[in-house]
């Protein structure tokens, strides 16, 4: 089965660990750093836009300023190198960011032809070399500092690009013929923008983690129960709606358990409302330890009341959980001498099985659930009563048990 909501609580809380503990090498752990990257290209994609706009006017600036400050023998090749290959280049970095916009291969597209365009003004460089022409400007260390800062590149991949670029450049000027007098300033420059641009790139990646990574926090505690820290009723209705379709396609087994503790209120009376609450979250935490597959979904229902979505479980397994979860809660030993099953709290359980089909409810489906769960009440609770209908009987107001797994079981 392929679902989209993957109801674990692992990203949520490896997202709260790495916030805490920070990320110096900008990296996160799995599956933080893949689901990270997937995102990131999305987070930038304006910047990357803008550098690409500036560097295609950089390349028509250099153009006119190459007029006053390269002698004339030079004006053709920076008329080629400036308006046919630089600003074209430029040009298909910004469309790029508009046709590959949500592909994972825009950045490596963007990242081949930033590198083309900086080459580009590093050959304006070597002809001046090897003519012995004078120092100019020839838009390196600009567009470095550009593709630091704002192409979209992250921190290491910004460092090893430009990096790698600016030792070309300083190497091809030297090998080419300028003497010390040239090379050395024209050195400090690369060097001193690539270090600034890639200050500028961790800063921005860093912010841009730290957010991620709050987002991903303040998404999970709006999705859940802040008493129990299980997934909230708005989080159930999503998750069982796609499980639900799901299984219309796979033609797969859907299983609702409904988790009710039994004679709860006057225990509420009894102890109050501070210790009752301890009892919830000790019935939550039994409950969800049942629950054992990746995709078992376990949520706070109403209440006292909760819910686990099994998706496509074996019929083996859909029996055995509902009794463990109320084996698990009576292993507590929670005092209760109000309880009419002895003098601990017990839960009932009330299952609904049914493979759905195009015309099915869910609404009903839960309603089968909530009909088993008054029949387990019914019966004197601490027990599971489970009740599998025939998809064609799983309608809005059509419903009715045909196959009881366990109608009463013993204490």
């Amino acid at each position: 089965m392929r679902f989209t909501l993957v109801p674990s609580d692992a990203q949520d809380t490896a997202a709260a660990r790495q916030l805490d503990a920070g990320f110096p090498r900008l990296e996160f752990s799995e599956p933080l750093e893949g689901e990270f990257r997937r995102t990131y290209g999305l987070k930038l994609l304006p910047w990357m836009r803008g550098g690409f706009a500036a560097l295609a006017a950089l390349a028509v600036v250099l153009w006119a300023l190459d007029h006053w400050q390269l002698p004339a023998d030079f004006s053709s090749l920076s008329h080629v190198l400036r308006l046919l290959v630089m600003l074209p280049l430029a040009l298909l970095g910004l469309g790029l960011t508009y046709l590959l916009a949500r592909s994972e291969a825009l950045v490596r597209c963007s990242t081949l032809v930033f590198v083309g365009y900086v080459l580009a003004a590093v050959v304006l460089d070597v002809f001046l070399a090897k003519a012995g022409g004078p120092l100019a400007f020839s838009g390196v260390s600009a567009a470095l500092l550009l593709g630091c800062s704002v192409m979209g590149l992250r921190f290491w991949v910004a460092l090893d690009v430009c990096g790698a670029l600016a030792l070309a450049a300083i190497g091809a000027v030297m090998f080419a013929g300028w003497g010390a007098a040239h090379v050395i300033p024209y050195a400090l420059a690369q060097i001193t923008v690539v270090t600034i641009g890639c200050g500028a790139a961790y800063a921005l990646e860093h912010a841009i983690r730290v957010a991620y990574l709050e987002a991903v926090v303040i998404a999970h505690l709006g999705e859940r129960d802040g008493l129990t820290g299980l997934f909230n009723r708005r989080v159930f209705d999503r998750y069982l709606e796609r499980v639900w379709q799901q299984s219309l396609v796979d033609k797969s087994l859907v299983v609702l358990m409904l988790v009710d503790a039994d004679n709860f209120r006057s225990y509420n009376d009894r102890f109050g409302v501070k210790v009752g609450d301890d009892c919830i979250k000790q019935v939550a935490a039994a409950m969800s330890g049942c629950a054992r597959r990746p995709l078992d979904f376990c949520a706070r229902y109403s209440g006292i009341q909760f819910a686990i979505v099994l998706a496509n479980p074996d019929r083996q397994y859909a029996e055995d959980i509902p009794q463990h979860v109320r084996a698990a809660v009576a292993a507590l030993g929670i005092p209760h001498p109000d309880s009419p099953n002895g003098r601990h709290l017990t839960v009932s359980v009330g299952v609904a099985l049914t493979v759905p089909r195009v015309s099915d409810s869910r609404e009903a489906f839960i309603e089968l659930a909530q009909a088993a769960l008054r029949t387990a009440h019914e019966q004197g609770g601490d027990r599971v009563v489970a009740l599998e209908s025939e998809s064609t009987l799983v309608q809005t107001g059509m419903f009715r048990g045909e196959v009881t797994l366990a109608a009463a079981r013993g204490r």
